[in-house]
């Protein structure tokens, strides 16, 4: 069975009981990749947690779309700082 990498941006709204509105506050904040086929809006299915991160930030804690900019960008760079420091941990270990 072939596994979807995509999905109409109608049908995760639809899924997840969200306005279609919403989803072009994210394209227009540039908080999520759109792919467009057949003129049709589309998502990739590696983004889908991070867009329900997204959903929960701003529905449950009613972040506004400036916040959620904010967040994501720190929450970015807190992982590529992890990331620097795991290989610097490593790098450290074949000295010690």
């Amino acid at each position: 069975m072939e596994e979807k990498t995509a999905l109409t941006i109608s049908e995760f709204c639809k899924y997840y009981e969200i306005p279609v509105s919403f989803f072009d506050k994210l394209i227009e904040y540039e908080l999520v990749e759109i792919q467009e086929e057949n003129n049709i809006k589309q998502i990739k299915a590696y983004q889908i947690n991070e867009i329900e991160k997204i959903i929960r930030l701003h529905f449950d804690l009613n972040i506004n779309f400036e916040g959620l900019d904010v967040i994501l960008n720190l929450l970015s760079r807190i992982n590529e700082l992890e990331e620097e420091n795991n290989i610097l941990k490593r790098k450290l270990q074949l000295y010690l």
